[in-house]
């Protein structure tokens, strides 16, 4: 019998799924606020760069008036989602209540988390194009978290139903009014933005989201968004790296041939955290199959398979030794392939198209792993 035949994989799948859940609830999560006048767009706004219905009508719950807290275990972001105000209402600070007093409810709230020591990272003000107005109400709100040095983004929604002579005269009037630094600050959003092109729109705004984000939060924004393709392979492989580090650390030991652990703790926490980073933790939601009954069974076999090739005689003997070398070498071959298939996967679930698993965990994945881990022998042997 070989070493994957031994696989326990309802023991590694258990495994996993609690470290998938550890990693998800150690994250420091982004704090932004969504704000503008009501129907402007912002639950859309959020959904498109989110990839999810993570806002919508009755969502989140208050934490305070006219602000909802909206989260979700497997997007780690804390959005808070401003009720807007009604265009032409008066925004002076004891003007009334309700739509009446948006500036004085949303400075309050926003004050209020600088008090407990939760502030919000990032602001998305939302401006509906079509209106082809900034109204002296949003300016002041603006303006409020400008002062509060508080970074701010201002969204052009619903460009879809606007001409392009409109969204651009209103940009130069926001700029005079708030000054230059927000000819980078101004984004476009449309629902069909993969056919309506855009210079700024929901790619730019999470880019300048991310880069505006405190180091701790950064990790937490890519995972949570759908588009961060580039953003989310190099994320993976400093942890990548950081595991096959770790595996180099440790010291001889005997290869197991009776239960899971042929798959190492550092591996698993490995896979763990690119499917996490890759929204394919919860690809049984997205798509018609089971992931994690496919994957693990695979990479099971192939660290199983490539580690016979890299040890010579370890298939003709229980107990043989696998050095630390070699450890690190598989981690990394194991996690950069990985990483390459989650990036594949992640492209068909966005686009829609019919992932057939068994068509990417094959052959050619093991193949790959063992290429990629000969690859990083190769170099760290060079470099000593």
């Amino acid at each position: 019998m070989s070493i994957a035949d031994n696989l326990d994989t309802a023991k590694i799948e258990k495994d996993l799924s609690s470290q998938m859940k550890s990693f998800m609830e150690g994250l420091d999560k982004p704090r932004i606020l969504l704000a503008g006048p009501t129907g402007c767009g912002k639950s859309t706004l959020c959904n498109l760069v989110f990839g999810k219905e993570l806002c919508g009508v009755g969502c989140g719950s208050p934490v305070t008036r006219g602000i909802n807290e909206i989260s979700d275990p497997n997007t780690p972001v804390i959005i808070y989602d401003s009720e807007g105000y009604e265009t032409g209402a008066n925004l002076g600070e004891g003007a009334g209540t309700g739509s009446q007093n948006y500036y004085e409810m949303i400075t309050s709230f926003i004050d209020g988390q600088i008090e407990k020591q939760q502030p919000v990272d990032v602001i998305w003000y939302c401006i509906s194009a079509p209106s082809e107005r900034i109204t002296d109400a949003d300016l002041k709100v603006i303006r409020a978290f400008q002062q509060r040095k508080i970074p701010v983004a201002l969204i052009l929604t619903q460009i879809d139903v606007a001409t392009e002579e409109s969204c651009e005269s209103l940009k130069q009037v926001i700029i005079h009014e708030l000054g230059t630094i927000f000819e980078e600050n101004i984004f476009e959003s449309t629902i069909d933005y993969k056919v309506i092109p855009v210079k700024a729109g929901i790619k730019e705004l999470y880019e300048w989201t991310n880069r505006r984000l405190p180091e701790s939060r950064k990790e937490s924004f890519i995972i949570s968004c759908n588009h961060s393709y580039d953003e989310k392979f190099e994320q993976c492989l400093k942890w990548i790296k950081g595991a096959a580090a770790a595996a180099a650390t440790a010291s001889v030991s005997p290869v197991p041939f009776s239960d899971s652990a042929i798959i190492t703790p550092i591996q698993i926490g490995l896979i763990g955290k690119i499917l996490t980073t890759w929204n394919l933790n919860q690809i049984d939601k997205l798509a018609s199959c089971v992931a994690l009954d496919t994957i693990l069974p695979s990479i099971g076999r192939t660290v199983a398979g490539n580690l016979v090739k890299m040890v010579p005689g370890l298939g003709s003997f229980v107990g043989a030794l696998i050095n630390a070398g070699v450890s690190s070498s598989i981690t990394f071959g194991i996690g950069y392939a990985l990483n390459e298939a989650c990036r594949q996967i992640h492209r068909h679930v966005l686009d829609g198209t019919n992932i057939n698993l068994s068509e990417i965990f094959n052959d050619e994945f093991t193949e790959a792993v063992l290429k990629y881990a000969e690859s990083y022998r190769k170099d760290t042997s060079d470099k000593k």
